[in-house]
């Protein structure tokens, strides 16, 4: 399996998980499901371990598809940037989440910690829809900005002539 494949292939896993953690996170506040929390920091955990081999094998899918017709080098750049943030983001939403699993057994620490990890989820989950959308735009030229509009302004401009 070379990079791209690989990259491809695990994309979507720390996006899914860190939506589903958050949704599951802010689940538990209401609750108050000990158990439900253990489950979502592990979770969360595995959202902070998959997005590492897919940063990884970011640059690699970077060289084989940024010559290719349409791909456009800003957006690549763009979508580096903001998974960089990402990955950084869910790593330390995931060795938090390690910790509280860890120091569950006192009582103030999981109630501190617990606020932490769902502040950190939150921010990894809307780094990573964010990155996952940027990265979706460098081959589907038709969900970048403006593209939309300027395919309705072609069709019209057909339909006028």
């Amino acid at each position: 399996m070379n990079s791209v494949q690989m990259h491809l292939a695990l994309t979507h896993v720390p996006v899914i998980l860190s939506l589903v953690a958050l949704v599951m996170l802010i689940t538990t506040f209401l609750t108050k499901s000990s158990a439900l929390v253990k489950t979502t920091y592990v979770i969360i955990l595995l959202a902070g371990v998959a997005a590492i081999p897919v940063f990884l094998s970011g640059e690699g899918t970077e060289e084989a598809v940024e010559h290719l017709p349409g791909v456009s080098e800003s957006v690549i750049q763009r979508h580096e940037e903001l998974a960089q943030l990402a990955m950084i983001s869910v790593a330390i939403a995931g060795g938090l989440a390690m910790i509280g699993l860890f120091l569950y057994k006192f009582a103030l620490v999981a109630r501190l910690s617990k606020v932490f990890i769902l502040l950190l989820a939150l921010t990894s989950a809307i780094l990573m829809a964010q990155t996952a959308h940027l990265g979706g735009q460098i081959r589907h030229t038709e969900i970048r900005n403006g593209v939309a509009a300027q395919n309705a302004n072609e069709i019209r401009d057909k339909n006028d002539d």
